[in-house]
């Protein structure tokens, strides 16, 4: 929520700080699990973010 807030007058700069921190853990992860990245990355990271219609 706090992020929500933060960015609250621009939807873009957070969508791009967060597909920035979706791509560092899909980094790291697959340096742990021999390149196995989970698929709900997307949905962690970036779709609660997403303007509500």
């Amino acid at each position: 929520m706090a992020l929500l807030v933060e960015y609250r007058h621009n939807r873009t700069a957070l969508l791009i700080y967060l597909g920035v921190l979706m791509a560092e853990a899909a980094e790291q992860l697959g340096q742990l699990n021999e390149h196995a990245v989970p698929d709900n990355l997307h949905e962690r990271f970036l779709a609660w973010a997403r303007v509500r219609t």
